[in-house]
């Protein structure tokens, strides 16, 4: 079945014909066989982690007057993966406000940029990463920059999480995790923690990420069902933007330049948008009734704003199936006025190619109106 004037495949349609008409078959159904789609033929499937061990531990825990003038607890906390006698390490720093009387919300930001942009000691303050303004309305924060995980550069999968897995480097199968599944990977491993860390209330914590943080947000919470909710800054072509009809970047772009990114597979798309047996519209269908928050910018057309909010009403239905508003219009908000009654928020913002304070303070009006007061 094809929907809409992009002729997309039906989100409620399963491979085999089935009507989605209820969420139960949503859930049990349709559901699944997208996540194997996305993992088959887009990301690529994480390998068989059953033998590999993990550690997490609080290294330092400090509250001083010099850490955001004593209004945050600064926790540095190391995650450690084990198998077969290699280990792979990763750390980062969360944010908790001091003066918290229960468990607080938080954001975990997928940083693609330096240190500056996630300098876990506050030398340096970014609109990217506001730490401060987040403590400040409440929520804890914490933030892993992707280079430690999985290098932003064609590597041969030798490094970072992938050195677990020396047998894939010269048998690695088309349908094997790219750098975007193992930078969800690691996010995951960050709500590991939080469920372990009795000042943060592990029902609501949102998953934050620009542009290729912005794909992995979405990828990452569509998997791990523990966040309830993703938060997505101009993640453009193979994140929240529809691959058919794109008016921006195309699969061959994106996998010409980043192939690492993907499963091998992908690449059978490049000029064949329309050979999908998915959109990325069902990306964010995966995360119903959960939140999801999308944002795009005037000047950044490379990411194809149009087909952005797009993908956020063809998403609606799977929300409506649980009885919750999705996107809630089907007119592209103006700039500046965010939309954000409905499960799915979307704002469109002038400007180019970034995230700053003003997103944030959107992300977390919706997180406000959505997520921090209720169970």
């Amino acid at each position: 079945m094809i929907e809409n004037n992009r002729n997309l495949p039906s989100i409620l349609t399963c491979c085999d014909g089935t009507k989605v008409n209820e969420k139960e078959t949503w859930l049990t159904k349709r559901r699944p066989e997208l996540l194997t789609l996305f993992s088959e033929e887009e990301y690529g499937f994480l390998p068989d982690m059953s033998d590999v061990t993990i550690k997490i531990r609080v290294a330092d825990s400090k509250r001083t007057a010099d850490i955001m003038q004593g209004r945050a607890i600064r926790n540095t906390v190391e995650v450690e993966a084990v198998r077969n006698g290699i280990s792979f390490i990763f750390s980062f720093v969360a944010f908790i406000p001091a003066e918290a009387k229960k468990p607080v919300p938080a954001f975990v930001t997928i940083c693609n940029r330096g240190i500056k942009d996630s300098d876990p000691a506050r030398h340096f303050l970014s609109p990217f990463y506001p730490a401060e303004t987040i403590i400040s309305r409440g929520y804890a924060c914490a933030a892993f920059r992707t280079q430690e995980i999985s290098p932003d550069y064609e590597e041969g999968f030798t490094t970072g999480f992938s050195r677990l897995f020396p047998e894939y480097v010269e048998n690695r199968p088309d349908d094997a995790w790219g750098a975007i599944t193992a930078w969800s990977w690691a996010a995951s491993r960050i709500m590991d923690y939080f469920e372990m860390e009795p000042l943060i209330d592990e029902r609501k914590v949102a998953l934050v990420g620009h542009s290729r943080g912005g794909k992995t947000a979405l990828w990452g919470t569509a998997q791990d069902e523990r966040f309830a909710m993703a938060v997505s800054s101009c993640a453009g072509n193979s994140g929240d933007a529809l691959s058919r009809g794109a008016k921006g970047e195309r699969i061959g772009d994106i996998v010409n330049r980043f192939p690492y990114w993907f499963c091998k597979n992908y690449q059978k798309y490049i000029d064949k948008e329309e050979t999908l047996p998915f959109d990325q519209h069902m990306l964010l269908g995966l995360i119903a009734p959960r939140l999801v928050y999308t944002s795009a910018k005037t000047f950044d057309k490379w990411a194809d704003p149009q087909g952005q909010f797009e993908s956020c009403i063809e998403a609606s239905p799977v929300y409506e199936l649980f009885g919750v508003k999705g996107i809630g219009q089907e007119t592209q908000p103006l700039p500046e006025n965010p939309v954000q009654e409905g499960r799915i928020g979307h704002h469109f913002k002038t400007g180019n190619h970034d995230m700053d304070e003003y997103d944030w303070n959107c992300y977390m009006d919706f997180a406000d109106l959505h997520m921090k007061e209720n169970n």
